[in-house]
């Protein structure tokens, strides 16, 4: 078997991302060889990064893979089509590959779309990164994924949305089992609503207590994690308490919640940057006046949470939320700019939130996640270095190479 040899660059090796200078050997998917000296072989494929600079394949934690190019939820549920959407997950999840993404975790489908791709990219039908999917999104009514006025279903659910309504504990319980039964890997349950939603803001609680708690009390019996949508201090608050894997967004995080974050070892992806973006500059991107005023309103906040939780020491993985109108897929790479400029971490600390971070909250950091001999082959070669200037992770024309599966893409 031929084997590839990458040359000539700085690799950011381990999860400490140390730098390391010198050439990296793949074999049958696998990084064999990393140092100033390595074996070569007269069949070897020689790659030369020109002085280059190579970091893990990155990671989205907070990813859907149905968005593109939508600006409000109308454009999400209503203008798409189920197979619209899913031809817009198939492309979407080509355009990350290429852009650097070898791994997102997709927290929320329509349909059961997000499996089906995650299905298809493993058999190798479509190109893609690997996929964590979860399926729709627990919601209640007039709760996250309630987008639509009463009026226009006449008070009953739309049943081909983002996502699906539940009422009482026994639908929760229910509805995760159904999901786990259509192969999803997560579960995504709204506990609060949100800015992009101006029927349910970002204070007001998607689910009841009782509610939430089955949905906890299942997925822990059932052995599965949870994704929790909480803005709220009350949602932020029941996640923490109950142990959600992740709190997404975490808009409204205080003392108490902080401190069973801790306890309860959850770990917060904020989607800071794509908040930020809609708050500063989100009239320029053609997001809706009344979403954009929302998120104005609690882009401080946000920000003063995620610091909070830094500094408390919560694990912080970077989340795109992207796929908006001028906030593409991939724009999950601006979070490593958003934490070092507004939250205050390191390059190095930042940077780990897209791969080492997400990594090890996916459980794949014993195959993926880092520069290590025996791990597989997922790596991003860049021009420049990202620590001395991260916005060049968003830049195509700094990207040398992508390589998933130890195979160039």
């Amino acid at each position: 078997m031929i084997r590839t040899v990458l040359t000539n660059a700085t690799f950011y090796v381990g999860e400490s991302l140390a730098p390391l200078h010198g050439s990296l050997v793949v074999e049958d998917e696998s990084i064999i060889e990393i140092g100033e000296s390595v074996s070569l072989r007269p069949d070897d494929l020689l790659i030369d990064l020109q002085g280059g600079y190579v970091i893990p394949g990155m990671m989205d934690a907070h990813c859907h893979l149905i968005y593109r190019d939508v600006a409000d939820p109308y454009d999400i549920e209503l203008r798409k089509s189920i197979p619209e959407a899913t031809v817009d997950a198939v492309v979407n999840a080509s355009v990350l590959l290429k852009a650097g993404f070898t791994t997102v975790r997709d927290v929320g489908s329509r349909g059961n779309i997000g499996v089906e791709v995650r299905n298809a990219v493993s058999r190798g039908d479509v190109p893609g990164p690997n996929i964590h999917p979860a399926g729709q999104i627990l919601s209640g009514p007039g709760g996250l994924a309630d987008f639509h006025p009463s009026h226009v279903f006449e008070n009953r659910p739309y049943q081909h949305g983002l996502g699906v309504q539940v009422i009482g504990p026994d639908q929760a319980r229910a509805t995760i089992r159904r999901q786990l039964k259509d192969g999803v890997e997560w579960i995504k349950v709204g506990v609060s609503g949100t800015g992009f939603n101006p029927l349910c803001p970002a204070e007001r609680n998607g689910l009841s207590e009782h509610e939430f708690a089955a949905v906890m009390s299942e997925a822990k019996y059932q052995g599965v994690p949870v994704a929790a949508h909480a803005e709220s201090a009350g949602s932020v608050r029941a996640a923490a308490f109950h142990g959600a894997q992740t709190i997404e967004h975490g808009i409204y995080i205080d003392k108490e919640s902080l401190e069973m974050m801790g306890t309860n070892n959850v770990t917060l992806s904020p989607t800071l940057s794509m908040y930020r973006a809609f708050a500063t500059r989100g009239a320029s991107m053609g997001i809706p006046s009344v979403i954009v005023d929302q998120h104005k309103r609690t882009h401080e906040r946000h920000a003063q949470s995620v610091r909070m939780a830094f500094e408390a020491g919560i694990p912080i993985v970077a989340g795109g939320d992207a796929g908006l109108t001028h906030f593409p897929q991939g724009y999950c790479a601006e979070e490593v700019e958003s934490y070092i400029e507004v939250i205050g971490m390191t390059p190095r600390q930042a940077l780990c939130t897209i791969t080492v971070n997400i990594a090890r909250l996916l459980g794949v950091i014993d195959t993926v996640g880092t520069l290590e001999i025996g791990k597989r082959a997922d790596l991003l070669a860049l021009r420049e270095d990202p620590l001395a200037s991260p916005k060049i992770l968003l830049d195509p024309e700094c990207k040398i190479l992508v390589m998933h599966n130890g195979v160039v893409v």
